[in-house]
């Protein structure tokens, strides 16, 4: 009996611990991210960035804390400072995307076309 009741409890202690350590991480998220948190979350490693305002597009890529905007200038920028607050749109394509080849108006095409797919946009 005793017995049960330190399994339950080391159990309940784990997923206690568990549920604070995802709670700081998203919290980690929000502070850094802020309004743009969700495209953090909902994007994926090789989906594309547009930024519409300034017509910078790149490819992003994340790690567990951080979402890296990779340019056609193979610049790597923090998703934060690449959007700046200004219109975005995030796309994913079956395909991997050669930045070498892409403009602003072939992924204007691509979209029109069907060919990726919007996942967020502002």
């Amino acid at each position: 009996m005793l017995k049960k009741i330190i399994v339950s409890t080391f159990i309940l202690l784990i997923l206690l611990f568990s549920l604070i350590a995802w709670g700081l991480y998203l919290m980690e998220i929000e502070d850094h991210y802020g309004d743009l948190q969700n495209v953090y979350l909902e994007s994926k490693s090789g989906d594309l960035i547009l930024n519409t305002q300034t017509r910078n597009f790149g490819v992003i890529s994340k790690d567990w804390k951080r979402a890296n905007i990779i340019t056609k200038q193979n610049d790597t920028l923090d998703l934060y400072d690449f959007v700046n607050q200004n219109k975005y749109d995030v796309f994913r394509c079956e395909k991997d995307f050669d930045l070498g080849n892409l403009t602003f108006e072939k992924i204007i095409e691509l979209k029109n076309r069907k060919v990726i797919e919007t996942i967020l946009s502002n």
